[in-house]
Order: structure tokens, then sequence, then C-alpha cells
């Protein structure tokens, strides 16, 4: 009920200031009608209103508005496909960006009344105000899907890339939702400039119908009645697709059932084979700071390891360079080519756009986990991560510690051959603590991953043998 209150309270809140816009809008209209007095050049307000109402009703009406929305949608289209386009390839290469450059600020400075004066020598009457719409549109489609593609946060693409998430699924799950925001808001802005220029390319084309037509004709015969009314009906259009556009934007998805019953710590795949990890005189340092100074180490998946120290002492440097995130100076890190990894990031890492089950999702491997057992895995993690009443909430509503069992949960989730865990359990009280410990014993146990704890606190799990590196130098 208070959600309905809010919304209710929301959209009052935007509906009186914009009926009182129009009110006062109209009133101007009037007193300048009155005050000029000459209604074949000004009309008041009643004469508009009832001209619109003729337009609407009269036979060719919809089928001059169909004919001009048509020509703007394939101008929209043609123009958001090239320019999605080319910022994705502007995105991934400095040559392209730079290639790019000069020639949007061109077509983005010469003056649209010069391009329309100079395509009507080379276009049909038809194909002139796509063409405009598509000159006009593309610039700002361009520049705000570029804008918001370089948004893209670095953490999200290497969190996804240790996941073995490929390049293509990356673009479709990562960049494409950090630039929604701008990518929409280039969308408006273009549908406004288009718009018009579409109805100017129509003027001067006169094409057979068309908004744009159907105005220059009522300018020839002097009724500006009907010229102000067709451009009152190409404003309401024009918020038309405003509001359109707002409500694709946020259109939501349908909750998702989450029933662990289905699913239990049997269930999930064992590692029968015993993996391990070797470095050899493994080296890195930033600057003057030394983190390893050759690291000689064999990791096995028969026991946990617990790298323990203070933060700075390289356990997180450590973990990037056994998932490839980093590149050692010398040294040689040898496991198995088709290994798989799950990390569990101290930074944390949750996609914002995604809920916290399908943050927990992003980290399953479709192989391992068919269709019908997917969403009870997700659901027995949220269960044994003590987040089910929050499993369609976005990463933003919980705690710093809920956020960090998503991570955990979501790096258990993948079924990895290795387990990386960056200081998991920050931000948990003790009780919580060692009822998150005692799972993970039991996990471990029974998938067998080659486990790489770091961590500054004292951890004692249940049913694994844990060995201690409180030095990696």
């Amino acid at each position: 009920m208070s959600e309905f209150n809010n919304s209710r309270s929301k959209l009052k809140n935007k509906l009186l200031p914009t009926l009182l816009g129009i009110v006062v809008l109209a009133i101007g209209w009037q007193l300048i009608a009155l005050q000029i007095a000459y209604p074949a050049i000004f009309p008041p307000l009643i004469e508009l209103l009832k001209e619109t109402v003729h337009l609407v009703s009269s036979g060719s009406f919809w089928l001059e508005i169909s004919y001009t929305v048509v020509r703007g949608l394939i101008g929209f289209g043609v123009a958001f496909v090239l320019a999605t386009l080319l910022a994705t390839l502007a995105v991934f290469s400095s040559f392209w960006k730079a290639f790019f450059n000069p020639i949007i600020i061109v077509i983005r400075s010469v003056p649209i009344i010069s391009l329309a004066l100079i395509a009507l020598l080379w276009f049909a009457p038809t194909q002139l105000p796509v063409f405009i719409a598509l000159i006009t549109m593309f610039p700002i489609l361009y520049q705000n899907n570029l804008t918001g593609l370089e948004r893209t946060d670095r953490r999200f693409l290497e969190m996804a890339t240790v996941f073995g998430k490929s390049k293509t699924k990356q673009f479709f799950d990562i960049y494409l939702p950090t630039a929604k925001a701008p990518i929409f808001d280039g969308i408006k802005t273009a549908m406004g400039f288009g718009w018009r220029s579409i109805i100017i390319g129509e003027v001067l084309s006169q094409p057979l119908h068309g908004i744009g037509t159907a105005m220059k004709e009522a300018q020839v015969y002097i009724n500006v009645s009907e010229l102000i009314a067709w451009t009152v009906i190409a404003v309401l259009i024009s918020f038309a697709f405003e509001y359109l556009i707002k409500l694709i934007q946020k259109i939501t998805r349908k909750k998702r059932l989450h029933d662990s019953s289905l699913f239990n710590i049997k269930s999930i795949s064992q590692n029968t084979t015993i993996l391990s990890i070797k470095t050899t005189n493994l080296k890195k340092k930033f600057n003057d700071n030394i983190i390893l100074n050759s690291f000689n180490y064999e990791f096995r998946s028969d026991k946990v390891y617990c790298l323990k120290g203070i933060s700075g002492q390289g356990k997180s440097t450590f973990l990037r360079l056994l998932s490839g995130l980093e590149k050692p100076d010398s040294g040689e890190i040898v496991l198995a080519h088709n290994s798989s990894f799950g990390y569990s990031f101290q930074d944390i890492r949750l996609l914002p756009w995604l809920t916290i089950s399908e943050n927990i999702e992003y980290g399953l491997k479709v192989k391992l986990n068919p269709k019908g057992t997917t969403d009870s895995l997700i659901a027995f993690l949220l269960e044994k991560m003590e987040l089910k009443e929050h499993a369609d909430k976005y990463p933003h509503e919980l705690s710093g510690g809920q956020q960090q069992r998503v991570g955990l949960a979501r790096s258990l989730a993948s079924q990895s051959d290795i387990l990386l865990l960056d200081e998991p359990l920050t931000g948990l009280d003790k009780e919580l603590k060692l009822r998150i410990i005692s799972f993970l014993s039991e996990w471990f146990a029974a998938y067998h991953p080659l486990v790489i704890w770091a961590t500054h606190e004292s951890v004692e799990l249940v049913n694994s043998d844990m060995v201690v590196i409180s030095e990696l130098n």
C-alpha cells in the first residue's frame, strides 16, 4: 500500500507542474492572439482546437502521419545500427576512435539546411527526409554510445574473464548495461532533433504524403490554423515517442522463484583427480615494492591453503597472478591449461544492474549446470549465505558484508577447478562467520576444488586439512 501511495505521490508531483506549464502556454497564446486581433495570421486558441479536431477526423490524417513516422523510424534505425557498430569499434581501438572523430565533427557542424539543399540534388523526394534524419541523429547516437561504452568498469571485465565469459558475452553482459543510460539519453536527444529534421526534409522535398508536405500545402494556401495545428500534432507525436522511450527504459523483469529443496551438498559435481598449481621462481614488484621474490610452491586440491598475513603483503596480487589478471615479472606458473577459476574478490565486483540471484547465476557454467538445476543451486547458496530474503534485491540495497557473501556465493556457483578467496568473510559478525566457515568446510569436502584462501583473520575449517602460508617471499 505504501508503494502505491509513493507512486501516486510521484505521479502527482510530476503531473501537476506539467499541466500548469500547458495552461500557461495556452493562456499566453490566447493573450497574444487577442492582442494581434488578426485570426488569419495568429488564430485564437479555440480556432486551433477546432482545426486540430478537423485534421484528426479527416481521412488523410493517419496516412500523412504514418508516412512521416515510418521515414523517421527508418532513419533512426539505420543511424542507431551504424552508430553502435562504429562506437563499438572505436571503444576497442584508439586508431578507429581517432579516425572517426573528425568525420563526426564535420557531420555535426554542417547546418542541416545546407545538407538538405545539397541532398535535394541527390535523393528522390521520399528518400530525402530519411537521409536528413540519419545525418542528424547519427553523430548524437555515436557520441552517446561511445561515452557509455567507455564508462565500463575494468574490474567487472576482469571478473567476467576469470569466470570464463567470452568477449562477446562480456560485451552484452557488461559493456551494454553500463552504457544503457547514455544510450537512452542519446536516443531521446536524437529523436527530438531527428523528428524536426524529417519534417524539414518533407517540406523541402514535397513527397506525396507526410506531415511536412501537409504543412507546406497549408502554408501555400495561407491556412495558418491548419499549419499550426499540424505543428501541434508534430509536437504531440514527439512527446509520445519520448514517453515510449522512457517506458521501454523502465521495463522490469519478473521475480524468480527460489526453491532450495531440490538441491543439497551431495548434488554438486566432484573433482575426482587431484589438481595442482606449481610456481617456480615467481617474481613480481610494483616500482620498488617487491611483492614476490623467487616464490616456489606447489598447491594441491587435497588440501586447503590459507595465505595469512596483514594487508599489503601481496596476498591479493598473488591471487591475481594465479588467475592471469596480472603477469609475473619472471618465473613460471604451471597448471592444467583447461583449468577453470572461481574468484571471490576482496572488492566484491557485483554487477549493479543484476539482482542478487542473477549475480550469483553469473558465475554458473552452463555445461556443469543443466537448466533444471540452476535455480535450485542458486536458492541453495542463497540459503547457506543467509541471503534468501534478498534474492531479488540489487547490490546497492545490501550492506557490505551481505555483498561480500554474494560474491562468495558466485564463486562457489561456478563449481570451478580452482577457487580463489580474497578476504571472503569481511564484514561478518563472529557467529555468522562460523556458520559460513562450517558450510564452506562441507562444500570443500564434497567438491574438492583447489582452494587458496587469502585472509588476515584466523580460519579453522571443520573437515578439511588447511595449510597456512604466512610468507610469500
